[in-house]
């Protein structure tokens, strides 16, 4: 019987480590997207443009096609590390983060898709880990700041009044879509496309009153 007992806790905590590495991948994943930003740095020519067109295109398209795959089945979901028990039945968190950010550089200016990129890159998995030491409150108080910063950052140039109204629009948009859980669609998704769209419709609006607030572009090609 203590053998048994003594087998069951070392199967426990090789399940518990198992866990807390693919908790660290996640994270990690995250960080590690915002190094997609250095495309901006790429040099402007037209084959380099094609490059940049297409090839987030098809790798987004085919990590599209290998989770529907997972999904029905034809793919063992084991081979997929750090997948949470939710996604099994439906799309991966990368997915939906490579999504957004396929979106953001293809239909957004930089100055809008930067700062919103950074909030899924840093916001959000910083926002996870205070949840827990902080509570919910103090950590989105945190998340909020962080996301200021970025968008603060971003549209440093622009005049003080736009400066102001897309810092505090921008963070807002982003905590909302950390905080907003829906059931098909993931945060990783939305931290990043309800800033987006929130500014997208603020530049629109005053693009018709004859006003463009859109400051100079943070990165520009080497």
């Amino acid at each position: 019987m203590e053998k048994l007992v003594d087998y069951q806790e070392e199967i426990k905590e090789k399940l518990n480590g198992i866990e807390m590495d693919a908790h660290w991948f996640r994270r990690v994943f995250h960080t590690f997207a915002a190094t997609f930003l250095f495309s901006y740095l790429l040099p402007d020519n037209p084959w380099i443009n094609l490059g940049k067109l297409y090839v987030p295109i098809i790798v987004v398209t085919g990590i599209a096609i290998l989770e529907y795959r997972r999904i029905k089945g034809e793919v063992d979901h084991q081979h997929f590390f750090g997948l949470r028990s939710y996604e099994k039945r439906r799309p991966a968190s990368y997915l939906y983060f490579g999504v957004a950010m396929l979106f953001l550089f293809l239909f957004f200016p930089q100055q809008i898709a930067i700062p919103c990129i950074l909030c899924a890159a840093f916001s959000d998995p910083l926002i996870g880990e205070l949840r827990h030491s902080l509570g919910k409150k103090r950590a989105y108080v945190f998340g909020f700041s962080v996301s200021l910063f970025f968008f603060l950052i971003t549209w440093l140039r622009a005049e003080w009044w736009v400066l102001i109204v897309v810092s505090i629009l921008g963070a807002s948009g982003a905590l909302i879509g950390e905080a907003k859980k829906l059931k098909m669609i993931d945060d990783d998704f939305m931290i990043q496309m309800v800033p987006a769209i929130l500014l997208l419709l603020f530049w629109g609006g005053m693009l018709l009153t004859g006003i463009d607030i859109l400051p100079g572009k943070l990165i520009l090609p080497l």
